[in-house]
């Protein structure tokens, strides 16, 4: 485990522990939401992927992802990522993180996954573009 400082936030990450679990979870949900959230994220900006690479995760399969549509043809995405690991010293629920659009908080969350080791997640909203050729009013509400 290696030792992350991100402005607030103490943790110790297993990244290699972190990234296997991206391999096997797969998102669930709305189809057309999720397709959407990997278009609009392909070009994640160098200080996010800066982020996602100290934490050992994978920005474009987050371990819940929820949709709901907003003004115009956009998205306000919400979830969580889970990160193999501890929180040494952070507050929860406090968006202390904000990088362009994404906004991201320690949380504590029932997680989806059944995991042995020890782990926290990180949630995250970000409010993205409709890019798909299909109507927005076609997502699941």
């Amino acid at each position: 485990m290696v030792e992350v400082r991100i402005e607030d936030w103490v943790l110790t990450i297993d990244k290699e522990k972190t990234k296997a679990l991206y391999m096997t979870h797969m998102q669930e949900g709305d189809t057309l939401a999720y397709q959407n959230f990997l278009i609009a994220n392909e070009k994640l900006g160098v200080e996010l992927l800066h982020f996602s690479n100290m934490l050992g995760l994978n920005l474009q399969q987050p371990t819940l992802l929820n949709a709901f549509p907003v003004e115009g043809q956009k998205i306000m995405y919400s979830g969580y990522y889970t990160v193999c690991g501890e929180i040494v010293d952070g507050e929860m629920d406090a968006w202390d993180v904000i990088i362009g659009e994404h906004c991201f908080s320690l949380v504590e969350e029932e997680s989806v996954i059944a995991l042995i080791e020890p782990h926290f997640q990180i949630g995250f909203e970000v409010v993205l573009e409709w890019l798909l050729p299909q109507p927005l009013e076609l997502m699941k509400k």
